[in-house]
């Protein structure tokens, strides 16, 4: 009777196939990562340049607001408060880059 050998050829294709199907689904679910990474990127970046022009019309409507009705904020501030608060409307506005 012939003995039976197992030679790693025989063995090697079966042991190979599972590790390239995880190597194969690893590599798609590392592009799919860059890709999310990405848009998230671009998204964050798009939300910080629509933020400025946003916080600078809300900050000319504050102004606009207080010069044309003083006497809504007069009434219940302090002498400090209200010292604060017209520097601030006479301040320049900080130039965004």
């Amino acid at each position: 009777m012939g003995s039976a050998t197992i030679t790693e050829a025989s063995v090697a294709p079966e042991m190979t196939q599972p590790d390239d199907s995880i190597a194969i689904r690893l590599s798609r679910i590392e592009m799919r990562l860059e890709t999310i990474e990405a848009l998230l990127l671009n998204a964050r970046e798009q939300q910080a340049r629509d933020a400025i022009p946003t916080q600078d019309q809300c900050y000319e409507a504050w102004i606009h607001y207080l010069n044309n009705n003083p006497e809504a904020i007069d009434e219940h501030l302090s002498v400090h408060e209200m010292a604060a608060l017209k520097a601030s409307i006479h301040a320049p506005i900080p130039k965004t880059s």
